[in-house]
C-alpha cells in the first residue's frame, strides 16, 4: 500500500501504559483487515511488542491505537514495519528462481513482479541469474513491492550482510558485489533494472503497476488464513498477462481456484493463468 507522510495527523495521548487490554483483539483484527496477516499464532510476542510500542508512543489504549492507524499514515507504517517479517537471503529456493529465468529467456524477455520483495534478495537474485544466462539488460525488468517501508529502503540501498549472500560462491560475490568492510553492495549498474515500491497487495493501487509475465509471491501466504490466501491469488491473477505464470513459495498453501491451472516444469510447480 502506498502510504503518505502527513505529520499533522499525529495525535499522541499522555499516559504511561495502555489501560484497555481488551482492545488488543481489535488491533489484531485491524492488522488482518489491512494486510491479511494473521498474528494469532504469534499473539504473545505481538502483545509484548505492541505494548512496548504504545507505551513508547504514550498512546492510552489499544482501541486508541486502532483508531489512530486508520488516519495516521506515519503511525500505520510504523506498525506495519513492526509486525511484518523480512527474513530472506540470496538464491533462496534456487531451482524455482532458475525456472523463472529460463522461462523469461524463452519468452525473449519478461516483466516480473516479486510480491513481497522483502529486502530485495529475491529480485536481485533473479537479475543475477538473468545476467549469468546472458540476457540483455533491456530484456527483463523486475518490480519488487513490500508493505514494509524499512525493507524497501534496504532494497534501494542494495547493501547486504555476509549472511544474506552466504549461498553464493566467491566468484559470484566478486562479480555482483562490492565489499566495504563487512557489508556487500550490489552492482546494480550491470544488472537488469530492479525497482522497488512500498505497496500492499490488498490495496487497489497495486493494479497501477500494469501487467506482468511472471508473478512471484513466496512465503507470504503462510501468514494468511484460507480466505485471505484466496483473495491474494485472485488479486495476483489480475496482474498477470494472458498465459502468465504465478510462482508461490514451497511452504505456501495455494488454494484451489479455477482461474489457474497447476502445472510442473522440471520438478517445479507453477500456476498458469487461465
Amino acid at each position: 500500500m502506498l502510504l503518505t507522510n502527513n505529520a499533522k495527523d499525529v495525535k499522541i495521548a499522555q499516559t504511561d501504559t495502555p489501560q484497555d487490554m481488551d482492545g488488543f483483539n481489535d488491533f489484531m483484527n485491524a492488522i488482518k483487515a489491512l494486510c491479511g496477516v494473521d498474528l494469532e499464532p504469534k499473539r504473545d510476542i505481538t502483545l509484548r511488542r505492541i505494548t512496548a510500542f504504545v507505551k513508547d508512543r504514550q498512546i492510552k489504549s489499544f482501541k486508541d491505537l486502532v483508531s489512530m492507524i486508520r488516519y495516521n499514515s506515519i503511525l500505520r507504517q510504523d506498525i506495519l514495519n513492526l509486525v511484518t517479517v523480512n527474513e530472506t537471503y540470496f538464491y533462496r529456493e534456487l531451482p524455482q528462481l532458475k525456472d523463472v529465468i529460463y522461462y523469461a529467456k524463452d519468452l525473449g524477455g519478461a516483466r516480473i513482479l516479486c510480491a513481497p520483495c522483502s529486502t530485495g534478495d529475491e529480485a536481485y537474485s533473479l537479475a543475477m541469474l538473468a545476467y549469468e544466462l546472458g540476457m540483455k539488460q533491456n530484456e527483463i525488468s523486475i518490480v519488487g513491492v513490500d508493505i514494509n517501508s524499512e525493507a524497501i529502503a534496504s532494497c534501494q540501498k542494495g547493501i547486504f550482510s555476509e549472511r544474506s549472500i552466504q549461498r553464493l560462491s566467491d566468484f559470484q560475490k566478486d562479480r555482483f558485489f562490492t565489499k566495504t568492510e563487512d557489508k556487500f553492495k550490489i552492482k546494480s549498474e550491470i544488472l537488469p533494472k530492479c525497482e522497488f515500491k512500498i505497496m500492499n497487495v490488498f490495496d487497489d493501487a497495486i493494479f497501477n503497476l500494469g501487467k506482468f509475465d511472471i508473478v512471484l509471491s513466496r512465503n507470504m501466504m503462510i501468514y494468511f488464513d484460507d480466505a485471505f490466501r484466496l483473495k491474494c491469488v485472485e488479486r495476483l491473477h489480475k496482474l498477470l498477462k494472458p498465459d502468465g505464470r504465478f510462482y508461490a513459495g514451497h511452504a505456501d498453501l495455494v488454494p484451489y481456484t479455477p482461474i489457474y491451472e497447476k502445472r510442473f516444469s522440471n520438478g517445479i510447480t507453477y500456476y498458469l493463468k487461465k
